[in-house]
């Protein structure tokens, strides 16, 4: 529970909260006043603190704060400091003062709200975004939430470029999907698989970036030019894996916070050293709000696959992906996500259909964490029966991942996740058999 303090403290703090948005655009804290009588040494304070923001002395009125614990540990305390530390130029370590308490208080909307003003003035948008839409559905008053809708709007506006950067170590791990079958039957006969057959990738090192590029148009029409690659390097050769993915196309906005793409895509895949296959095609994208706390995505796609390995595992793939997210305070929020695809090849051995369904969770966690659980489940069955194994293959996979992420240490804006994932996959074929456990170690920035 919250000690009581005296009128004149409490005061002050209501005082030096401002008296509105300041220029950053965080917000002043409400307080109700306690009636408890004032002693001296609060009244010393608050009038220290007072005279310290009325001459401008944001050194010394943090300094005072800090002084008293009691103090810099109340919600208005905290968000008093984080304003005062983003007056100063220490913006990343108001970043880590307000992340740690919102993992602690995940009610703080105005904290929330305070980290979506960070963010969009340093044209952090995605990071801005989250913000704003996680203090929506939070206890904001009617002010701030007018503010968030402009500033949202704000950032659709000035959507013309977008940065981000991930990087990630895994410890041996089966990311190669090996068998924990040690007999396979082929052509109908039986075959005993090797350790070498059956290993795993080994320790794996993942780099990832994207790149995205809005050119204003006249009227409500844009053209959105991007590109991403990720690179993946694994014990020896065999399973490293390089993809290169290009788009570029128009796009409209239908409407407040409502918009559609129409992109031609192209994307290069590496396998083990040596070119695998090219993909080129369109790409349909659209996203919407249905109110402040609720955004629809969907996409669907269409393309045809050069294949660098066999003619028979040439042709067309498309599919389409559909995600809920209800964003349902200060740092939780929910997201369904289906997604449906096929692959139609020269070789009918070869062409699948395919579907992964996914819910997740974010929410809060001790030690100034945050978590994001997704459970999901994938089926893909083929078209045509198997000549090797002599059955039309079906596999299905079942399994969940938790990514705890720590907001509040940063590096250069970059901050820290842990990721792991348990799966277990089951097929009428031996070698869709099998089991992964994967973690993964990394940091993650938008710029």
């Amino acid at each position: 529970m919250t000690p009581p303090f005296s009128r004149a403290l409490l005061g002050a703090l209501a005082l030096a909260a401002m008296a509105g948005p300041g220029p950053t655009g965080s917000a002043r804290a409400q307080i109700a006043p306690a009636t408890t009588p004032a002693t001296t040494d609060d009244q010393a304070f608050a009038q220290a603190l007072a005279r310290a923001l009325r001459d401008g002395d944001h050194r010394l009125a943090l300094a005072l704060i800090e002084s008293r614990p009691d103090i810099a540990a109340m919600p208005a305390g905290v968000r008093l400091r984080g304003e005062l530390m983003i007056k100063l130029g220490r913006a990343s370590e108001a970043v880590a003062l307000l992340e740690g308490h919102l993992t602690q208080d995940a009610t703080d909307a105005l904290a929330r709200f305070q980290m979506g003003e960070l963010h969009f003035a340093a044209h952090r948008d995605r990071s801005a975004i989250l913000a704003y839409r996680l203090a929506l559905a939070g206890n904001l008053d009617a002010a701030r939430r007018s503010i968030v809708l402009a500033r949202l709007g704000a950032i659709e506006d000035r959507r013309d470029l977008r940065i981000s950067l991930s990087g990630a170590i895994a410890p041996d791990s089966n990311v190669n999907g090996a068998t924990s079958a040690t007999t396979i039957d082929l052509y109908g006969l039986p075959f005993s698989l090797s350790d070498d057959a059956r290993r795993r990738a080994g320790v794996s090192a993942t780099v990832s970036a994207s790149l995205e590029r809005r050119i204003r148009m006249a009227g409500p029409y844009a053209l959105t030019v991007g590109g991403s690659a990720v690179v993946l390097e694994a014990s020896g050769r065999a399973f490293d894996q390089n993809q290169i993915a290009l788009f570029a196309g128009p796009e409209v906005k239908l409407a407040e916070h409502a918009r559609l793409a129409l992109l031609a895509t192209y994307r290069d895949i590496d396998y083990g050293g040596a070119d695998l296959e090219t993909w080129r095609g369109l790409q349909l994208t659209g996203e919407a709000y249905g109110d402040p706390q609720t955004r629809w995505d969907g996409s669907a796609h269409l393309d045809h696959i050069d294949s660098q390995r066999a003619a028979a595992l040439e042709g067309w793939a498309y599919g389409a992906q559909f995600s809920r997210t209800r964003f349902l305070g200060p740092s939780a929020l929910w997201r369904a996500s289906l997604n449906l695809d096929a692959h139609a090849l020269t070789s009918s051995e070869a062409s699948y259909r395919e579907a992964r369904l996914a819910v997740g969770r974010l929410f809060a966690l001790p030690f100034s964490s945050l978590g994001y659980l997704e459970p999901y489940g994938h089926e893909r069955v083929f078209e045509g029966r198997s000549s090797i194994f002599g059955v039309r293959r079906a596999d299905r996979e079942v399994g969940a991942s938790l990514r705890i992420s720590r907001r509040d240490w940063r590096v250069k804006g970059a901050f820290p996740f842990v990721q792991t994932t348990i799966s277990r996959s089951s097929s009428n074929v031996a070698l869709g058999r099998y089991s992964r456990q994967r973690v993964e170690f990394g940091f993650t920035r938008d710029f």
